[in-house]
């Protein structure tokens, strides 16, 4: 029996059709002549982080997401919501591809604020510009590279090495000297079901980070905004400056209306009030 090859299409999200890429690019507010640049990319990612909120609200409330194309621009571009790493990266993926660049999705294991890796639940992209490949991550809600980072390079807060047994590690500097593993990633293949499987344990796994509470962030040049249940924090250039204890569901309800742009869909009230927030 002959073996189906596998190809671009079945590898990763498809290329977006061009109604989907116009209202992406509208929602980032940028323009639609993008040439596929470095420059373009990091406008891209800036604009994501800015525009396009990290969250969890659908996991919170217990529902599982759907990361079709059609399902992401349904919530994304239309109801203008957010998303956690498998749908804001595959939605990110998709768009890029439509523009030209060679990108594809990579699944990874978190490490950050963990003992041992995690499963293979957190999803990246991974572009090849100019001979060089760039990591790019719009999806890791918090302490993730801003822009493109280029594979095996280092700056002054993140770096990529390789180390043995685990693939590639991503590390942040949190402070003088004191570096965090963030996740680590390899070559190997990834497919769409490769992300259905990390969104169905990120989303039901017994324990999970999402499903325990609600995190929302924003990340607006130098200045990033969290809320993590009902407390909200304001940091810039990475330090904190602000906190915030919300009083009451209705006070959550308007702090991601006004501070992250989202219409709160329903059942945040009461997971808020079953998971003991309030």
């Amino acid at each position: 029996m002959a073996h189906r090859q596998l190809t671009a299409e079945n590898e990763t999200m498809q290329v977006a059709p061009h109604d989907i890429v116009d209202a992406w690019l509208s929602r980032l507010g940028l323009p639609s002549d993008l040439p596929v640049t470095l420059d373009s990319l990091t406008k891209i990612i800036r604009a994501h982080l800015d525009r396009i909120p990290f969250e969890n609200l659908t996991v919170f409330c217990g529902g599982v997401p759907e990361i079709s194309l059609e399902a992401l621009t349904d919530k994304i571009l239309n109801y203008r919501r957010g998303g956690y790493c498998v749908e804001l990266n595959p939605l990110l993926c998709s768009g890029l591809r439509a523009l030209g660049f060679d990108v594809r999705l990579c699944m990874a294991r978190v490490m950050w604020q963990r003992d041992v890796p995690g499963p293979r639940s957190h999803c990246l992209c991974l572009v090849r510009l100019n001979g060089a490949e760039y990591l790019v991550d719009v999806g890791f809600g918090g302490p993730g590279p801003t822009e493109p980072l280029l594979v095996g390079s280092d700056t002054p807060d993140l770096r990529t090495e390789k180390r043995a047994g685990l693939g590639i590690v991503l590390s942040r500097q949190v402070s003088e000297g004191d570096w965090r593993d963030l996740y680590t990633f390899t070559d190997e293949l990834t497919t769409m079901s490769d992300v259905q499987a990390g969104n169905w344990l990120a989303a039901t796994l017994p324990g999970s980070l999402f499903t325990r509470t609600l995190v929302v962030s924003r990340q607006t040049g130098d200045t990033r905004l969290v809320l993590d249940g009902a407390t909200f924090r304001k940091f810039a250039k990475g330090k904190l400056v602000d906190v915030e204890g919300l009083q009451t569901p209705d006070a959550v309800l308007a702090c991601l209306n006004e501070n992250f742009g989202i219409d709160p869909p329903p059942g945040v009230t009461d997971a808020l009030v079953l998971k003991g927030f309030f």
